[in-house]
């Protein structure tokens, strides 16, 4: 018995004790230590914050608490400091009882808390962070968030936000709140919880005005506002910053078969419901969100999904003979039963819905595949080493004759298949670029690059079998070919350019990897090699994961041997909450193309 009552003093002092890194130096941090995020009067552009004040992260017992519950727990509640705000005697207390508070100053607003962890990582869970926001006058704005694993963010002491079970960081830009801050200072407060992942200690926040709040919403959500795109009953929206709005569903005979209104609703607190569709039969359906004068547009599919997925693999199956289309079809079959089978996570209400928006997304690119109209879908080539290959393409609906080709090289992947990569689940970006393509007139193909098996060498053969490939369906016109990437695709993109010049019009790269690259090459030393082709170069000058000296040193070379390379620095790092961050790829293009014509 005394054994007993001893193991449970012992739990007891650790929990009220245990916390996080002593200070190392001995100094006090006091708020006043931490840099100020200074909004001038008329806020008219985002601002990232990048410096914060970390207490954490805090310690919790694995044997008794699993990771995700322990968001729950209030870690500061046993310094007598309540969550949401903290002032100078908290933060005092707080170090004088060893609790761990130091400073982060980060190049990129996503910070990475993990890399702030020394030891006993598989006890810690709870972050808090702090950040301080300095207004011109008062005056109204946005927060603009996203983070993992759950996390929840107040403004002056007000709750602005809780996510809990988040996938990841998808968009960067995910939760948008309308705020109002106050002259003088506003107090900035989060609580971040990794749950079952260590390496999920992320966190993104930026302020910005309330219109530029609503165009990133309408990007980033173009395609994906409905919460639940597997429905049966309802059907639930996120409308982001937008208070007011209007839902319909609409069948395949272009007819509203349900929908309804919504005013001064905030559905970050909870989504707007859609109700009385049961009686709708099984089937794909188009959702329209109409807000602030934009027109939003995302397929559902209502019903039991599992049956259209045996329905379709029966048509399949019927299909005799073999050819390329036939082929096409079998692979985005295996797209869909591979999504299928993906048993999720019912914890995650985020990865629940990742993963249905991609069945509805490729099941109804299967759909309209059957019918020969697909927008996007997956296709299916071979080289002339009898390689056989699979990527995504895209037309718009006004493609007819000589169409130009956008190939874009994906960086650096791990998988061996472009049915299972989380590549072909990248659907925000995805649908993201083949709109602004549809707006210039072009043709995308999404090549794989042999994944993990990736060579310079295979991945021109690659794209000599999917130009051609597609040349068989559609009238490309081989004179106005494109090629591009971002980071290491930027890097392979160049490398393809110095390999076949000839085949390309122009080539656009962002944060381009050019001073490194091994056996495959390194694109500084291959510039002699890559002809008088337009090219233009893009980088972040707080670019933390390609340094910006891989763009400046390629250009400077350029200019050297008088090359078309034109050089772009902005202001910014390696992420974009906006997922339209490639419109300045297809604008240059359309220029390229426009003097050739």
């Amino acid at each position: 018995m005394n054994h007993v009552l001893r193991y449970i003093i012992g739990i007891c002092l650790i929990l009220t004790f245990c916390c996080c890194n002593k200070q190392i130096t001995g100094e006090t941090i006091t708020l006043s230590d931490l840099p100020l995020v200074n909004i001038s009067a008329d806020l008219d552009t985002i601002i990232e914050i990048k410096n914060w004040l970390a207490i954490g992260p805090f310690d919790f017992m694995p044997m008794f608490t699993d990771p995700v519950i322990s968001f729950f727990r209030q870690d500061l509640k046993r310094y007598r400091i309540k969550e949401g705000s903290i002032d100078e005697v908290g933060l005092k207390k707080l170090q004088k009882r060893g609790a761990g508070v130091f400073l982060i100053n980060e190049a990129s607003p996503q910070i990475k808390l993990f890399k702030y962890v020394r030891r006993r990582i598989s006890k810690r869970s709870n972050f808090y962070l702090v950040a301080r926001i300095h207004s011109a006058k008062t005056q109204d704005a946005a927060f603009i968030t996203d983070g993992s694993n759950s996390y929840s963010v107040w403004l002056n002491g007000d709750k602005l936000v809780e996510l809990r079970g988040k996938y990841n960081v998808n968009k960067a830009g995910d939760r948008f709140v309308n705020v109002s801050l106050k002259e003088g200072e506003n107090l900035v407060f989060v609580k971040i919880n990794r749950g079952t992942n260590v390496r999920s200690w992320d966190l993104i926040c930026a302020i910005t005005p309330r219109q530029e709040a609503e165009r990133i919403y309408r990007v980033n959500y173009a395609s994906d506002f409905v919460v639940n795109p597997l429905i049966n009953s309802s059907l639930e929206v996120y409308a982001g910053p937008y208070l007011s709005g209007r839902v319909e569903v609409i069948n395949n005979m272009n007819q509203v078969v349900g929908g309804g209104s919504f005013d001064r609703l905030n559905t970050n607190d909870q989504p707007f419901i859609v109700s009385d569709l049961k009686k709708l039969e099984d089937g794909f359906y188009k959702t329209i969100l109409l807000v602030g004068g934009a027109r939003l547009e995302e397929m559902v599919y209502k019903g039991n999904f599992q049956t259209f997925v045996k329905q379709a693999k029966t048509s399949i199956d019927e299909i005799g003979g073999s050819n390329p289309y036939n082929n096409d079809l079998k692979a985005a079959m295996q797209r869909v039963n591979y999504l299928n089978e993906q048993p999720g996570d019912p914890n995650s209400p985020s990865e629940t819905r990742f993963i249905n928006r991609n069945r509805v997304y490729w099941g109804y690119s299967l759909y309209r595949m059957f019918h020969k109209d697909a927008l996007t879908q997956l296709m299916t080539y071979e080289s002339q080493e009898q390689n056989s290959g699979i990527f995504i393409f895209h037309v718009g609906n006004q493609q007819q004759q000589n169409i130009p080709l956008v190939i874009v090289v994906p960086s650096a992947l791990q998988g061996n298949s472009m049915i299972e990569d989380w590549y072909t689940s990248n659907l925000d970006q995805i649908e993201t670029d083949n709109a602004l393509a549809d707006e210039y007139g072009f043709a995308v193909a999404w090549i794989y690059a042999g994944g993990r098996k990736y060579s310079a060498n295979q991945t021109e053969k690659e794209i000599a079998s999917v130009i051609k490939r597609v040349n068989s369906e559609y009238d490309i016109d081989h004179q106005r070919i494109f090629i591009t990437g971002d980071c290491e695709g930027g890097r392979r993109a160049l490398l393809q350019l110095a390999a076949s010049p000839d085949r390309y019009a122009a080539c656009v790269v962002s944060s381009p990897l050019t001073l490194s690259g091994g056996i495959d090459g390194v694109p500084i030393n291959l510039l002699s090699n890559m002809g008088n082709i337009p090219i233009l170069v893009r980088h972040g000058t707080d670019d933390d994961v390609s340094p910006i000296e891989n763009s400046r040193k390629f250009y400077e070379e350029a200019q050297k041997i008088n090359m078309a390379v034109e050089y772009i620095e902005v202001q910014g790092s390696h992420i974009c909450v906006a997922k339209d961050l490639h419109r300045f790829v297809f604008d240059f293009f359309n220029q390229i193309d426009l003097k050739q014509k």
